[in-house]
Formats: structure tokens, sequence, C-alpha cells
């Protein structure tokens, strides 16, 4: 089963469910913040339209380390 990313829309504040790897293939430019001092450099920043109101909205998806520290 892919991961999903579940989320509230900016604009209509309706949730909203997306296919994490459906993302990752159509969006060619994802973001890596590198230059930050956090310890999490793995965040990628989507451009994605909501079901509901058909609004387009920023979507950061932050981790990649299930949320353990090693």
């Amino acid at each position: 089963m892919p991961p999903f990313v579940n989320t509230h829309c900016t604009n209509c504040a309706k949730p909203n469910r997306f296919d994490l790897a459906e993302l990752r293939k159509e969006d060619g430019s994802v973001f890596k913040d590198a230059l930050s001092n956090r310890e999490d450099k793995s965040a990628e920043e989507f451009t994605v339209t909501c079901q509901h109101c058909g609004r387009k909205f920023k979507l950061t998806v932050k981790g990649g380390d299930d949320g353990k520290k090693k």
C-alpha cells in the first residue's frame, strides 16, 4: 500500500488525501531544504490541487525516518 499524505486545504480548510508516490512522480521539481539548521533535512514541497474547491496550494512533507531517532 503506497504512503498517503493527509492535509487540509489552505483555502477552504477541507481535508485532502494525496498519494505520495504519485506526487513524487508527477512533480519533477522537489524542494529539498538543505540550507536549514534543522536535524530533519528531508522536507519536500509539492504544489497540489484541492479535491473540493479546485484551488492550488503548497504541501510540505517532512520526515522520512518514521519518527524514530537513529
